[in-house]
């Protein structure tokens, strides 16, 4: 119930967010429904739950809607936070999302605004919790910006400007592998046409390059057993927080990479389905703007699936296929986070990729050793060699893997979902008969 109400929720907010519109009609009838459960000593708890999700999801909708207060044509001068790092688009562009503080109009006048927007504008960089001013224009969803500048910098963002700063540096020597590394590590390369990101793209593994739960999880691999063997299982497990923590903040709190932190910190306590939920709870409530993030959406669409689906789909595998036990868990995560993310992809894309199920495997392996890599070259210069050596592996891979041909109409993923409900149910009719 707990991965199925995040999963709808999610849903519901990309394609019909006016659900979230009649909170006085959803809301109380959800917490009514629990009331009546707990009357007759029913579990309410999932209901309860899912009263929560709802109106928290509300709450953050209502923030991210853009409300100017003013027609949009009457706007000359946004003021407001960036809560996504600008990146480099191609051409002389970079786009960046803000949280409106403030508007001005055509005749010089200052309104209170709320809400957030996605900016082009002039190549710049500007960080998360970064106050600017832009000039420009309003098309449909998108700000166009003719300038923008710098109004104030806090201590916080100013310091994380010196250490992306800093790593930029390192890794550009390394010149294109460098750019992989600070996509892996940073979030963001400084090329915004950069090839292998458009193979990963045609491939199915754009999930590969963009910062998320599995990057979290590979720092989290490579240094909890240093931690634990150093300082001790207890102490070194609050000690891999705080890294974690760092990382996420280097990152620049990136919604799926939070999703997968809050998660960790919540899952001991609490068990694997409510660490669940209250990861999406927590995000909208601390990042409210995530609601509307595809990477945010994405990332809990795809670990929904694979809590839902993937073992018992492992277990079929291995019951019908003599597969080692790493590749047919690789082929169950991949397909079951396919099965629940296809249609969000081909609502956002027009296509979708399924040869990613036979490809992830080898990718988030080699992916795991380049960043791992890429964080040890930033002190120990004499890797680069190294670097460049996977990068060239890495290049040939996707170029490869881009070759697979897309899917654009649900034929494929409609077999897809037959193929995975035949082996479940020979599965379970054989386990039957026995």
């Amino acid at each position: 119930m707990a991965y199925l109400s995040v999963i709808a929720a999610s849903y519901l907010v990309w394609f019909y967010p006016g659900f979230f519109s009649r909170p006085l009609l959803v809301i109380p009838l959800l917490v009514l429904v629990a009331i009546f459960c707990l009357y007759l000593e029913v579990d309410a708890f999932p209901v309860l739950i899912i009263a929560l999700l709802f109106w928290v999801t509300l709450h953050s909708i209502s923030i991210s809607s853009l409300n100017l207060g003013r027609d949009s044509d009457r706007i000359e001068s946004l003021r407001g936070y960036v809560i996504q790092d600008s990146q480099q688009k191609s051409g002389r562009r970079t786009g960046y999302r803000i949280l409106v503080d403030s508007v001005i109009d055509s005749e010089g006048n200052v309104f209170q605004g709320r809400g957030n927007i996605y900016v082009l504008s002039p190549q710049s960089d500007f960080y998360y919790g970064d106050f600017i001013e832009i000039s420009g224009y309003f098309s449909s969803s998108v700000f166009y910006a003719s300038e923008a500048r710098l109004v104030h910098r806090p201590v916080l963002s100013s310091l994380r400007a010196h250490a992306i700063s800093f790593m930029k540096n390192r890794f550009r020597v390394l010149e294109d592998a460098g750019e992989l590394s600070s996509l892996l590590v940073l979030g963001t390369g400084w090329d915004g046409s950069f090839a292998l990101a458009s193979d990963a793209r045609r491939s199915g593994l754009s999930h590969v390059l963009a910062l998320s739960g599995m990057h979290l999880s590979i720092i989290a691999s490579v240094l909890s057993p240093f931690l634990s063997f150093v300082f001790g299982r207890k102490r070194g497990n609050w000690i891999l927080s705080i890294c974690l923590f760092l990382f996420s903040f280097l990152s620049g709190w990136r919604p799926s990479l939070m999703r997968a932190f809050i998660f960790r910190m919540t899952v001991k306590m609490a068990g694997q389905k409510m660490a669940f939920i209250l990861s999406f709870l927590l995000l909208l409530i601390i990042f409210p703007e995530s609601s509307l993030d595809l990477g945010a959406i994405y990332s809990f669409l795809s670990l929904g699936g694979i809590f839902l689906l993937s073992e018992e789909l492992e277990k079929a595998l291995r019951f019908i296929l003599p597969l080692p036990y790493a590749l047919s868990l690789s082929i169950s995560s991949s397909v079951s986070a396919l099965v629940f993310s296809i249609p969000l992809t081909i609502s956002v894309f027009g296509s979708y990729q399924l040869g990613a199920v036979i490809t992830s495997f080898p990718f988030n392996a080699l992916i795991s050793i380049y960043m791992i890599l890429s964080l040890l070259a930033v002190f120990l210069p004499f890797l680069k060699d190294v670097l460049k050596i996977f990068f060239f592996i890495l290049e040939k891979g996707f170029c490869l893997a881009g070759k697979f041909p897309e899917s654009t109409t649900l034929f494929p993923y409609i077999l897809m979902l037959f193929i995975v409900f035949l082996f479940l149910v020979v599965k379970k009719y054989a386990v039957a008969k026995k």
